[in-house]
């Protein structure tokens, strides 16, 4: 009798055991190093209180305009406690026009709409919206004349977001986009092993990660 409550219990100790490494496989789905990577400096975020989201995107990358459908859809189930918001890439003279297009929008309160149609215009309609008289006329197209344009896209705000975003880019030590910046501490991009449908799979689990050590406001 005791020989079979010994066995009984090293069965159980057993079925336990496989219970808790196969739950333990499952919470470390991805892993660091080979799913995304710990910063070796970590960057303070704006709101203590919430699991910060940066994407650093290029209106002219085909992969960032793939990955606006995965966003979208992403966007709306997001709890209040987490703040995503976008940061445009300035490796070179191009990208910085095309981010004085994605921060002058952002100063006249039509982000959202200039997003799309940018990338629309850029990705579909193949034109390079490089030039100044292009981009007057782009941004007529939400109610904004020349004269408005020139002035804010121009000012010292506008000109200090692209400051701002190329010295992310560097401090982050970004080489390719799209790329997700989790909480100041994490980089995820896409490679041969994750694609860009899979970025958000990723994103969300250190999301819940993060949220294990949330300040609480007050």
């Amino acid at each position: 009798m005791d020989y079979i409550k010994r066995e009984n219990i090293l069965k159980k100790v057993f079925v336990f055991s496989v219970f808790l490494f196969f739950s333990y496989l499952q919470s470390e789905e991805f892993s660091a190093g080979r799913h995304y990577e710990i910063l070796d400096s970590p960057t303070t975020t704006r709101d203590s209180h919430r699991i910060e989201v940066v994407e650093i995107f290029w209106f002219g990358c085909n992969h960032c305009f793939y990955f606006e459908n995965f966003l979208e859809v992403w966007k709306e189930d997001l709890t209040e406690d987490v703040d995503f918001w976008k940061s445009h890439a300035t490796w070179n003279p191009t990208l910085k026009t095309h981010a004085r297009i994605f921060y002058t929008a952002k100063v006249l309160g039509v982000e959202e709409e200039v997003v799309s149609a940018a990338f629309n215009a850029i990705q579909r309609e193949r034109r390079f919206l490089t030039g100044n008289s292009e981009i007057e006329h782009f941004f007529k197209g939400f109610g904004v004349d020349k004269e408005q344009y020139l002035a804010v896209s121009n000012s010292f705000g506008v000109n200090n977001s692209i400051r701002q975003a190329d010295n992310r880019m560097r401090g982050w030590k970004v080489a390719a986009v799209p790329t997700l910046i989790v909480n100041g501490k994490y980089k995820v991009s896409a490679t041969r092993e994750l694609g860009t449908e899979k970025l958000l799979d990723v994103v969300d689990f250190l999301i819940k990660k993060e949220k294990r050590y949330l300040t609480k406001s007050d």
